[in-house]
Order: structure tokens, then C-alpha cells, then sequence
């Protein structure tokens, strides 16, 4: 989480996981040209597939290539995924892997602190899990309005709703868009759905207020007649929505372990949650051994049907 001035500006995650990541330089196999010499599908070590484009000149099926990662795979909610994109690396590059979360946010010169599991919830007070909401619902509320973000495999769609006059229901769903976006990391191309504005001028005055507020790199279009904006911006893996989103039942094991680590008490600590959860943690035992160590207390699992995906409860044993 990043906080200025008491405030939550941007929340990142990164789950265990081994695909590619953005910035890895890794040696892989054309295995399909897609489009004849222009783009083509390649097959890293791990069976992971990615998009190369654009194909090297000469570069025929079967051959090896090195290749950097420009966007790590993304996860879509209908169980499909998007290949990570590839670009030619050059044989002299060597091999690496790309930066971790930590090496990321440490390259920006902030003064970091680790927040462990026990003492103060440091993440809890500054909002983390009203962003973590924000992030599962797609549902933002801000004074006088609403956002609602709908994630698609084209873009990213935010929807204006609320009661306010028009012009000034825009001005502050433009500053909250502004927020919003390096808040959960939402990048790629976004459609913003703003109320019809009668005028140039209530139209311009929304736009200046979401670069007054937006402090990323970004390019954006004007407002234009229907109340559409569209705004486009670099994208090298998930956003916080999709990763959120893409997985309902590992994110609610993962905030169930979150929550087990910080419980009071003594004794074992029994884990009670939806059926799929528990089969999600049995099957991940690794995580179920680090939370063992790191609270030195034995672990249990009780599944309870009765329990929605996100409601699993820790209690003593």
C-alpha cells in the first residue's frame, strides 16, 4: 500500500505464482506463426505460451528465440486467459528474471515498512480493505455519485451513476476516475461513461479535473457528446480488479489466511470456510505450513457449506 499524507494512493498484490512476469528476458520456442511473419505464438520452458510480436525476421516454427516479457498473462473471469506479450529480446541479452513486487516499489525511492502479522494492522488503518472491496465489487461511492467498473477482455468499462446535476456529478466522478486507476493499478484502455453535459464548457471542466488529478502517465481523448471519455495507459500484468476478480475462491483463502494470522488467542487455529476454500488451502499445503510457523500454532480445517465464498471464519481450537 502506498500512503501520502494519511491516504491510500495505490494498493498492489503479488500471489505466488510461476508464470512469466513482466521484464523476464527468457529463451523460448516459435511454435505457431499466428500471422505470417508479423506475430506468432512461443513456448516458454515452463509450457507457458505467450504472444510474440513482432516476429524477428527469418524466424520459422520450432526455432528458438530469446524474449523479454512486455505484459504478464492475464486471468479473465469466464476461466480464460490472456497470453503474456513477448517482444524479441536479442541473443546477447542475458537471461533474468523481472523485478519482484518489492524490488518494484523500492526502485520508486520511498521510504518502505514492512508490516508483519503481528501488532498493529497498519494496512487495515490507512483502508485496505475498502479498497480490497472496492477492487472485488467494481463499486466506488463518493459524494453525490457512484462509479461502477465492469472488467471485459476489450477494456476496462466505468459507468457514472448518480443524483446530482449533471455537470457537477461529472467533475467529481472525473476526480474519482483520476484516483481510482493508480489506486488499483487499472491500466490498458478504459471507457468512462459520464452523464450526457448539454456544453463544451461543463465537459471541459471535467476533463481539467481529471488531469489535475491523475498522476500517472496516461493519454486520454476529450469528453465528447454521449458523455464518453476514453483513456490509455501502459499495462504490464493484472490490475488488482483481475486478480481479485479473475479467482473468487483463491483471493477468499488468501484473506482467510490473512485473518488467521493475526487471531488472538492460543491453541489451534480452526480455519472455517465454503467447501471450495478449504479444497483450495488442502491443496496449497505450503501456505497452510508458513502460517503454522509463523504463529507456532497448529492448523485446522473445517469446511461449512453453509458459508458464503468470502465468509470463513478463525477460531481456537
Amino acid at each position: 500500500m502506498l500512503v501520502d499524507q494519511g491516504t491510500c494512493r495505490k494498493i498492489r498484490i503479488e500471489r505466488p505464482d510461476q508464470s512469466a512476469r513482466f521484464g523476464d528476458v527468457v529463451d523460448a520456442k516459435l511454435v505457431q506463426q499466428w500471422v505470417p511473419g508479423k506475430t506468432g505464438i512461443a513456448k516458454l520452458a515452463t509450457g507457458e505460451q505467450c504472444l510474440l510480436d513482432p516476429l524477428p525476421d527469418g524466424l520459422t516454427e520450432g526455432a528458438a528465440v530469446r524474449i523479454r516479457i512486455a505484459r504478464a498473462a492475464i486471468r479473465e473471469r469466464a476461466g480464460q486467459a490472456k497470453r503474456a506479450v513477448a517482444r524479441p529480446a536479442g541473443s546477447d541479452v542475458p537471461l533474468t528474471r523481472g523485478p519482484d513486487l518489492l524490488e518494484l516499489i523500492g526502485a520508486d525511492n520511498i521510504d518502505i515498512r514492512k508490516v508483519g502479522g503481528h501488532g498493529p494492522d497498519m494496512l487495515a488503518d490507512f483502508g485496505w480493505f475498502d479498497a480490497i472491496e472496492q477492487a472485488e465489487t467494481g463499486r466506488i461511492e463518493f459524494d453525490g455519485g457512484t462509479l461502477l467498473v465492469a472488467l471485459t477482455p476489450a477494456m476496462t468499462v466505468i459507468d457514472v451513476d448518480g443524483t446530482m446535476p449533471a455537470a457537477e456529478l461529472a467533475k467529481g466522478a472525473a476526480k474519482e476516475v483520476a484516483l481510482l486507476l493508480p489506486r488499483l493499478d487499472i491500466a490498458g484502455s478504459v471507457a468512462v461513461d459520464f452523464p450526457t453535459l448539454d456544453t463544451k464548457a461543463d465537459r471541459a471542466h471535467a476533463v481539467a479535473e481529471f488531469d489535475e488529478n491523475m498522476d500517472e502517465d496516461c493519454e486520454r481523448t476529450a469528453i465528447n457528446g454521449f458523455g464518453l471519455m476514453q483513456i490509455i495507459s501502459r499495462k504490464t500484468g493484472p490490475s488488482v480488479s483481475e486478480m481479485l476478480q479473475s479467482d473468487r475462491v483463491k483471493t477468499a483463502a488468501l484473506q482467510l489466511l490473512r485473518q488467521a494470522e493475526r487471531a488472538a488467542g492460543s491453541g489451534s487455529l480452526v480455519l472455517e470456510s465454503h467447501p471450495a476454500v478449504i479444497a483450495c488451502l488442502r491443496k496449497e499445503n505450503s501456505w497452510l505450513e508458513q502460517l503454522a510457523k509463523r504463529t507456532g500454532r497448529p492448523v485446522e480445517l473445517c469446511p461449512r457449506g453453509e458459508l458464503a465464498i468470502q465468509a470463513g471464519v478463525v477460531a481456537s481450537g
